[in-house]
């Protein structure tokens, strides 16, 4: 029997469910401490009632083997109110069921009934567990019944297996011992034994209530709230594990026994929850051994034929875990199946799964635990797992997320890592007289097969692939989520544009996906929406391109529609005007922010005439001269394929996106017109600007100089300038925020391009306040120019730039458009990768050297925009 990880059960079963059959959970905690989860259904007049106690057979102490499970019967065997027998009745004759379960950490009470019994149902649930008698009478006579389950039990060939597994694989420790207990141990179990274990576990901190169905929460609560509030309120005592102090592995166990029919059970222990382990392990077990593609199956029973059934599985309780194979096969073919089943398991690590294994492991596994929600006790169940063991509910989503992002490598690592002989036990049970390997055999094989090198890893780093036509994709894989983000671009920009074609590119980059040669621009969108994905065109100073989102399961299709977009956008004149009207109300924004207009009067003031200087945005007269067939040029001059560059970073295998990639855009033949940049020059003298806004309520002040660009190496100490004035620690909010309150907003600012860049600072002062801020400015600017910063100050510069750097590259679309933006800008794809080092080698001289080269007073351009003259002095 699979023994699926309970968290995998839980995660893929929930997000896969549609969200109009399930409302969100909510939480309440009533005064006791209790914790109640409820979540409304009305799919069906249907509700469920579960009660979670942290009380497993773990929990019990010598004397008490088998308690739990006891207890589990006992619990509707009569209460005050209802005498032995009535319980099962009543819920009978309100057409639901009663029932409960006994796990190692944990006892689950229920309740299913028709939602128009709900109060009726969890009044019966309730009362059993908060009020159950165990009359000495009824105790007994279920002690005879459990003995019975016991002995029916040890009758079984393939239990008393499951039994033996578990015993050599724990030992004496609490998972190694039988839940149900024995029968020696149970007929020990008193009623104040009950009664005590009850006293010491069952406490509404440590209990749950789940209710999923057709109910409004606003009524059921104040129901349980009542039934459960004779709940102590006390914590139940610490509970550790005990050691383990049996010596390391292989262990191996023939037993011999009245079978016809052999099997063969071996088993490692692993890390269980919360250990990030047990995501490649559950990934590992369903390659291994789930379905007749998995490896076991095909290769054991298919191609070898020593296996009649054949399945792997992951057991990952909280704190230890078990990672098993199973065989059932004919006794003769045990000594060929057991070093076969032992090979298979090590080629984990010696063969990683493949893309398509990952790919059906994913798929299989969500399947079949979606079947499994479709009840309210399923959901219900869910719930309260992930509730009392995973921290909450809601973290369903990155459990998720951290189970499709299990790569190849993560499962190779992880099963060298646990499935060596140290943690291995093997258990063989054969009919009698039949010939069994030995356990020096057993060591000697696992030995030899474990000391096999892993496979060497495919190469799954970045990769730049140039195709016959010219264009260059850049690849990295990242299984961390299951996104893929690309980003296709070439030369173009506002570098591009002349004064009269200012806005151009803007404009092209929000028409660009307004409709395709084969899709309108309704169709596309709905079908974006409807994956989920994302696609929209872009316009930087030196580049413009699509930008695109989706996940892993549609990277393909998303591949396709953003080929479609760059090989047939037609521009419909509707679709420009309507794009053209956005443009026109981000300029009339612009225009409404006293920010956005000082920048952009600044830019100016700072590059002059070169094409960086003119607003992105364009202007309202020059936009009016743009129409389809402007845009369609601009297209024309993007489309490449020479010199373009399709990055890509997410969940992929390099190999399939190259040959999607030929497949799509392989064919095409042209060439990107090349855009050249200007270099940028320096004041020769001070330019200052003084523009009066009768309305304004503040002053904006820049402050600033031509810096190098991304190329120079001086780049570096300047983005370390910036770090020192900058941030909350930094220079300026420290001095001419915090101590001199002249600014709410005070923020140095570097932006280097290809051919240069601004360093600057900024500042928004009331009123009157305009010759202080500007001094204070100055005061500091001198204060780089006269002294290099200190360690301290360095070493805080530093980790605030590397920081906010990592912090950026954190999404994958920030990761794409760095591999291309380093690749057009011609410093190589991968120089991002660089940019911390080249920070740390940054020294205190450098900075000063640097401030001194270009952060000349001379040739500064200062730009002061506010209340009149005499409105500032006043």
């Amino acid at each position: 029997m699979r023994r699926f990880s309970p968290f995998l059960v839980v995660l893929l079963a929930l997000v896969l469910l549609p969200l109009a059959a399930w409302s969100a959970p909510r939480r309440h905690t009533l005064p006791n401490g209790l914790k109640v989860i409820t979540s409304e259904n009305h799919e069906s007049p249907v509700v469920s009632f579960q009660v979670w106690v942290r009380a497993g057979s773990i929990y019990e102490k010598k004397g008490e083997y088998g308690i739990t499970h006891l207890i589990e019967h006992m619990i509707f065997k009569g209460t005050p109110r209802r005498p032995a027998g009535q319980m099962a009745m009543e819920i009978e004759a309100l057409g639901g069921e009663v029932n409960a379960y006994t796990t190692f950490d944990h006892t689950n009470y229920y309740v299913t009934a028709a939602s128009a019994s709900a109060g009726q149902a969890l009044d019966i649930l309730a009362d059993a567990v908060v009020e159950a008698t165990f009359d000495p009478a009824e105790l007994a006579k279920e002690k005879e019944v459990v003995i019975e389950e016991i002995r029916m039990n040890q009758n079984n060939p393939a239990r008393r297996k499951g039994w033996e597994v578990f015993a050599q694989a724990f030992g004496d420790s609490p998972y190694g011992r039988p839940i149900i207990g024995s029968i020696a141990s149970v007929r020990g179990i008193t009623r104040q034994d009950i009664l005590d274990y009850r006293a010491r576990w069952y406490r509404a901190p440590d209990m749950l209530v789940v209710a999923v169905g057709d109910f409004k929460t606003a009524e059921i609560m104040p129901l349980i709230a009542k039934a459960f509030a004779p709940l102590s309120k006390q914590p139940a005592p610490e509970f550790k594990l005990p050691p383990d102090p049996r010596p390391l592995g292989p262990r191996l166990k023939i037993m011999r026994d009245k079978v016809s029919q052999a099997s063969i059970s071996m088993t490692w222990l692993t890390p269980g929850l919360p250990d990030p382990a047990v995501y490649p392990l559950d990934m590992a077990s369903t390659v291994l051994g789930d379905g007749q593609t998995s490896r076991l199956w095909s290769n054991l029973k298919e191609k070898q034929g020593l296996v009649d059934s054949a399945d792997a599985s992951a057991y990952t309780p909280q704190g230890v875990g078990l990672f098993e194979m199973e065989a059932s096969l004919a006794p003769d073919k045990v000594n060929s199946a057991w070093p076969a089943m032992l090979a298979q398991a090590m080629t984990l690590f010696t063969r990683p799964p493949s893309g398509e294994e990952l790919k059906r492991a994913r798929v299989n596994l969500a399947a079949t635990f979606v079947r499994s929600r479709q009840t309210m006790q399923g959901q219900a169940r869910e719930l309260g797992y992930f509730e009392m063991f995973r921290g909450g509910f809601e973290n369903i989503v990155t459990y998720t997320q951290r189970f499709n992002a299990v790569d190849a490598a993560a499962v190779s690592e992880v099963t060298h890592r646990w499935l060596s002989p140290a943690g291995l036990s093997v258990v063989i049970q054969v009919p009698e007289g039949t010939p069994a390997p030995e356990l020096a055999a057993l060591k000697k094989q696992a030995m030899a097969l474990y000391t096999q090198a892993p496979a060497q890893k495919e190469a799954q780093g970045p990769q730049r692939v140039v195709l016959d036509n010219g264009l260059i994709l850049l690849i990295k894989p990242a299984h961390a989520v299951p996104i893929v983000s690309y980003l296709l671009a070439a030369p173009g920009g506002q570098a591009a544009e002349s004064d009269q074609q200012a806005g151009l590119y803007n404009l092209w980059s929000r028409a660009v996906e307004r409709g395709t040669k084969d899709m309108s621009y309704e169709e596309l969108t709905r079908e974006l929406e409807d994956m989920a994905g994302s696609l929209s065109g872009f316009s930087s100073k030196t580049d413009a391109g699509l930008s695109g989102s989706f996940l892993a399961r549609d990277w393909k299709r998303g591949l396709e529609l953003m080929t479609q977009v760059w090989t047939g956008a037609n521009f419909p004149t509707a679709q420009v005007e309507r794009a053209r009207q956005e443009q026109l109300a981000a300029l009339r924004a612009q225009q409404n922010s006293p920010v956005a207009r000082a920048f952009k009067r600044f830019r100016r003031l700072v590059y002059g005439d070169h094409p960086f200087g003119h607003d992105p945005l364009g202007t309202p007269q020059t936009l009016a001269t743009f129409g389809p067939a402007q845009l369609k040029a601009v297209m024309q001059r993007l489309r490449g394929p020479g010199g373009c560059v399709l990055a890509v970073v997410g969940d992929v295998e390099p190999a399939e996106f190259i040959a999607e990639a030929k497949r799509l855009l392989g064919g095409l033949k042209g060439q990107a017109a090349p855009v050249k940049v200007t270099p940028l020059s320096a004041p020769a003298k001070p330019r200052l600007s003084k523009i009066d806004e009768p309305q304004a309520k503040q002053s904006q002040i820049l402050l600033g100089f031509v810096a190098p660009g991304l190329a120079s190496p001086q780049r570096w100490p300047l983005e370390l300038a910036d770090a020192v004035l900058g941030g909350m620690g930094g220079r300026l909010f420290e001095d001419l925020r915090d101590k001199r309150s002249l600014a709410y907003a005070v923020q140095p600012f570097y932006s280097p391009s290809k051919g240069g860049g601004i360093f600057g600072v900024y500042m928004g002062v009331g009123p009157g306040k305009e010759p202080a801020a500007l001094a204070g400015i100055g005061e500091h600017l001198g204060r780089l120019h006269a002294q290099a910063p200190s360690p301290k100050e360095m070493a805080r510069a530093k980790a605030y730039f590397l920081g906010g750097y990592a912090v950026g590259l954190q999404r994958y679309g920030a990761q794409a458009a760095a591999m291309a933006d380093g690749e057009l800008n011609g410093l190589g794809w991968l120089s991002y990768t660089q940019v911390p080092d080249k920070i740390k080698a940054v020294t205190a001289e450098q900075v000063l050297a640097a401030v001194r080269k270009y952060l000349n007073p001379e040739h500064r351009a200062e730009l002061i925009a506010g209340p009149p003259a005499p409105l500032r002095a006043k």
